[in-house]
This record gives structure tokens, C-alpha cells and sequence, in this order.
């Protein structure tokens, strides 16, 4: 009687534990996380039922084996059982799966009365998907990357097109179209800052060489033992300090491109003759070589000294002069084409807008003062002080006082001048009401925000107020 009374018992309890054992099993199963239950032998006593999607391998096929036995037939790249077991606390781990699955695994230690560990419960959350998105976020930022680089190229193309109102220039700008193509040697006459180098940029530009090499140099800037080297280039041994493989000069670098000497009315006398020489010969020798090379390069050439008051010094060789001078193009300085100053101003201040993500105007008296402001340092100067007038001024308005303060001038000679230019200036009628038109766009934007509100004060359509900030780069 007693023994059928402990087998009854025995399996009440036998069902209670299979009921419990179905229960946990039914968790396992329905859990978004991969679970699995492994004994201190490392050996899997249970493991969800889609384990097959986790791992590559059905359920069957990994209850009752070790952990290490798996890894080595290759279902996962490393065992978080083993590490549980050897370092005795909770351990996470990136797990690679034979589905070529990525799995975020936990591991928790149970431990019996005697602090031993007789299981070990794994928790794994896969996180494939997250890791493709991160590949893809990765990839995106390299696309951007290459994006934004492509934008500033086209950007930079763009640039190129030079901003002028004004007569003179126009006539440069075609002159330079009709002559790009011509083997003539280009000299660039004007001050500092005009844009010789932009000009020369744009020869090569719109000229058949437009594919090939563009290299310039300072000849102001390097000293004149190393202008030399720079220039006609050097073999092996020519000097203490020389390159062992040698090194090619300007000319040699410069193939069949167009090879720019930007200040070349610094050269010393003794290089006027080796450059007299290259232009008359059309061909260079390193130093310590005793062959000559041939130069195929377009040459322009530039400064900003007076030339001809140089030979009359004894400065500049005449010979190398005319040589120099077959093609002349004098460059304005800006207070010859005050027309350009207002493209200009408008063109950097939308320039550094853009640029640092910000949207600065000027007050109707600051832009005065940019415009009769005589530049003498010209473009360079005026594109550098409307850039500091961007990043510097704390409101949105650029005021006279930023404008009389960066200039360094004096405020009460300047506001004379403005009252004389509005009293007594005469330009073109045209030309005074499209600035009419600006100034008043500008103090109605200024004093009203909205399109729609300055269309209404002005009596114009809003569409009309639109194309007309878009026009004037408001």
C-alpha cells in the first residue's frame, strides 16, 4: 500500500516537473530572445524551437551536445557557456552563428547551496539587422562624404565664372575667351589682389589644355637658391642636400599644361637670364645636367610691379620684358569698377551665408560705406573683410559701426561721405532704381520678416517680392 502511495507521489511530481518543463519550454518558444539552458558540462539541455533561424542547426541537433563540440563543427565562433564557466559571473558576448547571424549573447551562472554553478542560462538577441544598419549608416556617411565633395567641385566650376558689371572686364573676359587656345605667353599686369591668379585659372580653363597640368609658383615667396631648383629642377649630386633620385623643375612638371609665375617681377637678374633663355629656346636644363629638356607649357606670367619704371631702374631686363609681354592684360584695380563692388559684396555675403550656415545682411549705411570704401588691397581685401563681418557680427544685421570698426576708419569722415555721394553722385538712371529698388527691399525685409507682409506694404505681388530678394541676393 505505502509503495503504491510513493509511486502516486512520485509521479504527481514526475507530471508537475513535465507540466513545468512544458511551461518554461513554451517561454523558450515564444520569446523574441534566443534562449538556451546548458548544464556545468556545458552540455544544452533545452533550446527555443527556432533555433534553427539563430544558429543554422535544428533543435535536435544541438540538445544533448557541448558547447566546445559546436564550436568546433563551426554553429557558433565561440562558446559564451565556456566563458560563464571559467570566469564564474555574467558574461556578453557578439556571437557569429553558421546562419551567418550576429547575436548579442548574455550568459547568467545559477548556482546551487554550495555556490557551485549546475546551469548556465544564454539569452541571445539577434542584432544582424542592426548591424547592417549601422554598415548602412556607415555607407551613407561615406556617400555624403562623396556627395559633399562633388557639390564643391561643382561648386568650385562654378566660382570660376568671373562677376562683372563692368566694361573693362568684359573685354578681358573675351579676350581671354578668343586667345586661350594660343601658345602666346600671357602676361597679367595689376595690383594685389585683382585676381591675376583667377585669371590665369580661367585661361587654362576655357583653353585646350583645360585636361592637362596647372602649376604655379610664388617666385616673391621662395628664396632664390631654391627658386632655381624649383623652377629648372636638378640631377643627382648637384648639391649638398640634393634629392639622391634627383627631382623635375616647374617647366618639366608642367608637360604640355600651362605653368603660371605668379610675382615674376621679383625674379633676381640672374634668373631673368635662365627664364630669357627657356622663353626663347623653349627648352630648360636641370641643375648639374648637361642635356637640355623640352618645354611644350603654356607660360603665364604676372605682377603687380610697374615693369617698365623696373627696367628704367635697372630692376627688370627689357629683353625679358618684350619676351613676356606679347600678350598683356591689365587688370582694373576695384575703385576703377565700382559697378563690381555691389555684385561682389552681395556675391561674398551669399557665399559665407552659405558657408556658415547663417543669414546676415547689411544695414543700408554699412553697405554704403563697402561701397565708397576705396579697396586697396581690391578683391582679396573686400572678400576677407565681408568674411569677418559674417562670423564676427553677434545679430543678424551687420551694422556701419562693425563696417567703420573692421576698416578702421573714422566714422564721422565716412557718414560726410555718404551724405556727399547721396547729394551729388550721378549714375546711370537704370542703374539708381535697381539700387532704389534694393535699399527698399532690404529696409522692408528688415523691418517686416515675411514676404507676404513687405508685398502688401510695397503694393506688389508676393511672387514678385520673392524673385526680387532671390535677384538681388537679399
Amino acid at each position: 500500500m505505502e509503495r503504491l502511495m510513493n509511486d502516486h507521489v512520485l509521479k504527481e511530481e514526475l507530471k508537475h516537473y513535465e507540466q513545468l518543463y512544458n511551461e518554461i519550454k513554451i517561454a523558450i518558444d515564444t520569446t523574441f530572445d534566443q534562449i538556451t539552458i546548458v548544464d556545468r558540462n556545458a552540455k544544452i539541455l533545452c533550446v527555443g524551437s527556432f533555433c534553427k533561424e539563430s544558429f543554422g542547426v535544428s533543435e535536435n541537433e544541438l540538445v544533448g551536445q557541448n558547447a566546445k563540440y559546436l564550436v568546433k563543427k563551426g554553429v557558433f565562433d565561440k562558446s559564451i557557456t565556456a566563458e560563464v564557466l571559467e570566469k564564474g559571473k555574467k558574461v556578453t558576448i557578439i556571437q557569429k552563428t553558421a546562419s551567418n547571424r550576429r547575436l548579442l549573447v548574455t550568459g547568467f551562472p545559477i548556482f546551487n547551496d554550495k555556490k557551485e554553478i549546475v546551469k548556465v542560462i544564454n539569452i541571445s538577441k539577434d542584432i544582424t539587422s542592426i548591424e547592417q544598419l549601422k554598415k548602412q549608416i556607415e555607407n551613407t556617411g561615406e556617400m555624403m562624404k562623396w556627395f559633399r565633395k562633388e557639390m564643391l567641385k561643382r561648386k568650385v566650376i562654378k566660382e570660376k565664372k568671373m562677376i562683372t558689371k563692368n566694361s573693362q572686364m568684359e573685354k578681358i573676359l573675351d579676350l581671354i575667351k578668343r586667345t586661350a587656345d594660343l601658345d602666346s605667353t600671357v602676361l597679367l599686369l595689376g595690383e594685389t589682389g585683382v585676381g591675376k591668379g583667377f585669371l590665369a585659372k580661367a585661361i587654362h580653363e576655357r583653353s585646350n589644355r583645360k585636361n592637362k597640368p596647372f602649376v604655379t609658383i610664388n617666385c616673391g615667396a621662395i628664396p632664390e637658391n631654391l627658386l632655381e631648383s624649383e623652377l629648372f629642377g636638378y640631377v643627382e649630386g648637384a648639391f649638398t642636400g640634393a634629392n639622391k633620385k634627383g627631382k623635375k623643375g616647374l617647366f618639366e612638371e608642367g608637360k604640355d599644361g600651362i605653368v603660371f609665375l605668379d610675382e615674376v617681377g621679383e625674379l633676381s637678374m640672374k634668373l631673368q637670364v635662365k627664364l630669357l633663355s627657356v622663353l626663347q629656346d623653349r627648352k630648360a636644363c636641370r641643375i648639374g645636367a648637361l642635356k637640355p629638356y623640352e618645354i611644350k607649357a603654356k607660360i603665364i606670367a604676372a605682377t603687380n610691379k610697374d615693369l617698365k619704371e623696373a627696367i628704367k631702374k635697372g630692376e627688370f631686363r627689357q629683353d625679358l620684358y618684350y619676351r613676356l609681354n606679347v600678350l598683356p592684360i591689365h587688370i582694373p584695380p576695384l575703385r576703377e569698377r565700382m559697378e563690381d563692388i555691389s555684385v561682389l559684396i552681395h556675391y561674398f555675403l551669399n557665399k559665407n551665408n552659405e558657408k556658415y550656415f547663417l543669414n546676415k545682411l547689411f544695414s543700408e549705411d554699412a553697405y554704403k560705406i563697402l561701397m565708397i570704401y576705396e579697396w586697396p588691397g581690391n578683391i582679396r581685401e573686400l572678400e576677407n573683410v565681408i568674411e569677418r563681418l559674417v562670423i564676427t557680427c553677434g545679430e543678424e544685421l551687420i551694422t556701419s559701426k562693425e563696417v567703420v570698426d573692421i576698416l578702421q576708419l573714422e566714422d564721422k569722415k565716412y557718414n560726410k561721405k555718404i551724405n556727399y555721394m547721396e547729394a551729388s553722385s550721378v549714375i546711370p538712371l537704370k542703374e539708381a532704381t535697381k539700387e532704389l529698388e534694393r535699399q527698399l527691399l532690404m529696409k522692408a525685409k528688415e523691418k517686416y520678416k515675411t514676404t507676404r507682409k513687405m508685398a502688401t506694404v510695397l503694393k506688389i505681388n508676393q511672387s514678385t517680392v520673392v524673385r526680387k530678394l532671390k535677384e538681388y541676393n537679399i
